[in-house]
């Protein structure tokens, strides 16, 4: 029975955690849409790059909100630490999600039925939450 609690708390920590890293990234990217449109920037670079950063900050929370144990409160730089990580590479993960999208597109036909911004909160959700169960493993393996 050791070996079976921590395992199936990685695994509901690791469901949550693509489910809100998923919402979250879809709401940083409504968010980026909404300043986009409201502040009046014209250049499809900056829409990108706002949405990228929405869905990776977004995806990057989610992860952390998943991941945290209240019973095991590290210390404030190191929780800090984890959110940065987290969603500096949520942001990476959107842009990898977002190349993968982009190449998926033919030129000469019809466009792709998931459309690049999709792969962007996708990717984002998965890059964090890979890392944030690297990072339980890792502190389960510790204790």
């Amino acid at each position: 029975m050791d070996i079976v609690q921590p395992v199936l708390v990685l695994a509901g920590r690791t469901v949550l955690g693509l489910l809100l890293s998923s919402v979250f990234g879809v709401i940083g990217i409504g968010i980026a849409w909404a300043m986009f449109v409201f502040f009046g920037a014209a250049a499809h670079t900056t829409l990108l790059i706002v949405f990228m950063a929405g869905a990776g900050l977004g995806a990057g929370l989610g992860s952390y909100i998943a991941f945290f144990r209240v019973d095991w409160a590290p210390p404030a730089p190191t929780m800090a630490a984890m959110g940065l990580v987290l969603m500096l590479l949520g942001i990476g993960g959107a842009w990898g999600g977002f190349q993968f999208g982009a190449n998926q597109e033919v030129a000469c036909c019809v466009g792709p039925a998931i459309t690049p911004i999709t792969y962007t909160a996708m990717g984002a959700s998965a890059a964090t939450n890979a890392v944030a169960l690297a990072m339980g493993i890792a502190r389960a393996i510790k204790a």
